[in-house]
C-alpha cells in the first residue's frame, strides 16, 4: 500500500470520518497543549485582501479559529466531495468558496493568490513536483505557501529543493 495511491485516498477521506479518527488521536496525545490549528494558525501572515487557497481542506474547520482582516477571500478545496461538504457544514465565513481539486490540476488562473496552503496533504500527492509546480503557478510573486506534514525531520529540504528546481525552469 503506498501513501500517495489515488484510490486508496478516495476511500480513506471519502467521508470525515477516519479524519475525525486521526483528529481524536492527536487532541488525546499530543504534547503540544495549544492544539495543532491554533499552532498553525499563529504562523500564517494574512493581511487585509488577501486571497487564500487552501487544498486539501478537510473539514475546513481549522479557518473557524481565524479572525479574518478586511476583504479576505478564502478557497477551501479538497480531492474528496465528502470533505468538501463537511467543509460547507463547518465553515461560516462568508468570503469563502468550496471546489473539488486536485492539487496536480488546480484550476485557478496563474498568480492568483496571495498564501496557498496544504495541510498534512502533500504525502496523498501521487506526483509531488508536478503539484507544486502548481502551487508555484498559482502563487502570486513574493507570496506564501504554507504546508505541513508528520515526521520526526519533515520535508523541508526536499520540498525547498524542488521548489527551487522548479523556480529556475522558470527563470
Amino acid at each position: 500500500m503506498k501513501i500517495n495511491d489515488t484510490g486508496i485516498v478516495k476511500e480513506q477521506y471519502e467521508n470525515a470520518d477516519n479524519l475525525d479518527i486521526r483528529i481524536s488521536i492527536h487532541q488525546k496525545y499530543s504534547t503540544n497543549k495549544l492544539g495543532f490549528g491554533t499552532w498553525i494558525l499563529n504562523q500564517y501572515k494574512i493581511g487585509a485582501g488577501y486571497r487564500i487557497l487552501e487544498l486539501g481542506c478537510g473539514k475546513g474547520d481549522l479557518w473557524n479559529k481565524f479572525t479574518f482582516a478586511d476583504n479576505v477571500e478564502l478557497f477551501l478545496t479538497d480531492f474528496s466531495e465528502g470533505m468538501l461538504e463537511e467543509a460547507k457544514k463547518n465553515n461560516i465565513e462568508k468570503n469563502t468558496s468550496f471546489k473539488q481539486v486536485d492539487i496536480e490540476d488546480i484550476p485557478y488562473d496563474d498568480a492568483s493568490f496571495d498564501v496557498v496552503v496544504a495541510n498534512m496533504m502533500l504525502y496523498h500527492v501521487p506526483n509531488l513536483d508536478k503539484g507544486l509546480k502548481e502551487v508555484r503557478r498559482v502563487l502570486k510573486d513574493n507570496s506564501i505557501f504554507y504546508c505541513t506534514t508528520y515526521g520526526e525531520n519533515g520535508i523541508t529540504e526536499y520540498l525547498l529543493s524542488l521548489l527551487n528546481n522548479q523556480q529556475s525552469k522558470m527563470n
